[in-house]
C-alpha cells in the first residue's frame, strides 16, 4: 500500500501545476466559470473512474450520517466554492509564480485549525517545519516598505488558503465514504453552483478550447489530486499533509519560468532552500506512547494489520481493500501519526 507521504507529494504536484495551467487557459474568460468548470471536471472524472469500479455514490451518500453530511456540507462550501472563486480570481489578476507561492499559507491554515479547532497533536518538528516554510514563503511574497504589504491577488490567494484549511480539516472526519466518492460528490455540487452563478452573473465569452481545457485540468489537479489528498489526510493527518502539500507551488512556480518567461526575484531561490528543509524535517517527526483507541466504524483502504484485525463474511479476500468495518477498543503502544486510527489526546 503506499503511504500517505507519496500520496501527498503526488497530490500536491497535480494541485501545484494548476495555477500555471490556468493562467494558460483562463483568456478573457470569467473567472467563477474557470471555478465551476473546474470542478465540474473533477466530478466528471471521477464519476468515470467509479463506474468503471463498480461504485455506487448515491448508495454510500445515503449511509452518511448527519454529523458527516454537515461536514460535507461546509466542505463543498469553504473548498468548492469559495476557495476556487477566490483563487482563480487572484489567477486572473496576479501572475502564475507569485500564486503558486502563496498557496503555500493553505499549509498554515490546515495545522492551525486542526490543532486549535480539532485538537490535533502537533510536536515539535512540526512546528519547526512550519516556521521554516513560512519564513522561506515571507522572503518571496512580504514586501517591506515601511509596512506589510500584500497585491490584491495575493491577498485573493491567501484568503483561498484559509478556506481550504477549513475544508482540509472537515474532509478528514467524512470517514463514511470513499475517497473518489467524496471528492466526486464534492466536484459536482462546487461544480455546478460556480458554473450557474457564473452563467447568471458574469460577463465575458469562452471558446471550446477553454472550456475543454479547464475540464481536463479540474480532473487531473481538482479530481484526481483530491482523491489522493483525502486518503493522505486519512493515513498522516491534516497537519502533515497539508505540510508535505506545500511541495506543489514549487512544482507551479519553477513551471512558470521555464514555460511562461516569469522571473521571481533571486531571494526565491533562497526562500525555496528553506522550504524544502522544512518538509525535509517533516520526516523526522513521530511519536510513540500507550494509546487507547476507541470504537469506531468507518470506510477506507486497509490491510490486515494490529489495527483492522476484523473478520469478512466472505473471507478476507484481496489487499488492500475497502469496506465499512467496525474497530474494537484496544489499548496498545507504538509509533504513531495522528493518522484516521489515531486521533486522541495527548
Amino acid at each position: 500500500m503506499l503511504s500517505g507521504q507519496f500520496l501527498a507529494i503526488i497530490s500536491a504536484l497535480l494541485f501545484g501545476v494548476s495555477p500555471l495551467l490556468c493562467k494558460m487557459v483562463i483568456g478573457g474568460m470569467p473567472p467563477a466559470l474557470l471555478a465551476g468548470l473546474l470542478y465540474l471536471g473533477a466530478g466528471a472524472g471521477l464519476q468515470i473512474l467509479l463506474f468503471f469500479q463498480g461504485k455506487n455514490s448515491i448508495a454510500e451518500l445515503k449511509r452518511l450520517s448527519p454529523k458527516g453530511r454537515l461536514a460535507l456540507v461546509g466542505s463543498i462550501i469553504s473548498g468548492g466554492i469559495v476557495a476556487p472563486l477566490l483563487l482563480v480570481y487572484g489567477i486572473k489578476f496576479g501572475t502564475a509564480s507569485e500564486v503558486s507561492l502563496l498557496l503555500n499559507f493553505e499549509t498554515v491554515a490546515t495545522t492551525l485549525i486542526a490543532w486549535l479547532v480539532f485538537k490535533e497533536h502537533v510536536g515539535p518538528a512540526l512546528w519547526g517545519s512550519k516556521a521554516l516554510i513560512l519564513f522561506g514563503a515571507a522572503i518571496v511574497v512580504v514586501k517591506t516598505e515601511g509596512a506589510l504589504d500584500f497585491s490584491s491577488a495575493g491577498l485573493l490567494v491567501v484568503l483561498a488558503c484559509v478556506f481550504w484549511g477549513i475544508d482540509n480539516n472537515l474532509t478528514r472526519n467524512i470517514e463514511e465514504l470513499s475517497a473518489p466518492v467524496l471528492a466526486s460528490i464534492k466536484g459536482f455540487g462546487a461544480g455546478i453552483f460556480n458554473t450557474l452563478m457564473a452563467l447568471i452573473f458574469s460577463t465575458g465569452t469562452a471558446t471550446v478550447s477553454q472550456v475543454t481545457g479547464s475540464l481536463l485540468i479540474g480532473a487531473m489537479s481538482y479530481g484526481m489530486s483530491l482523491v489522493l489528498f483525502v486518503e493522505a489526510l486519512r493515513r498522516i493527518g491534516s497537519a502533515r499533509t497539508g505540510t508535505l502539500f506545500a511541495i506543489g507551488p514549487f512544482a507551479g512556480t519553477v513551471l512558470s519560468v521555464i514555460i511562461l518567461g516569469e522571473r521571481p526575484p533571486m531571494a526565491y531561490w533562497y526562500a525555496a532552500a528553506l522550504m524544502l528543509a522544512g518538509i525535509g524535517l517533516l520526516y523526522r517527526e513521530m511519536h510513540g506512547h500507550v494509546h487507547v483507541h476507541e470504537p469506531l466504524s468507518h470506510r477506507h483502504l486497509h490491510m490486515h494489520d494490529e489495527h483492522h484485525l476484523h473478520e469478512h463474511d466472505e473471507g478476507n479476500g484481496a489487499e488492500p481493500h475497502e469496506h465499512l468495518h467496525r474497530h474494537a477498543p484496544v489499548t496498545h503502544a507504538h509509533a504513531h501519526r495522528p493518522d484516521l486510527h489515531h486521533r486522541h489526546g495527548h
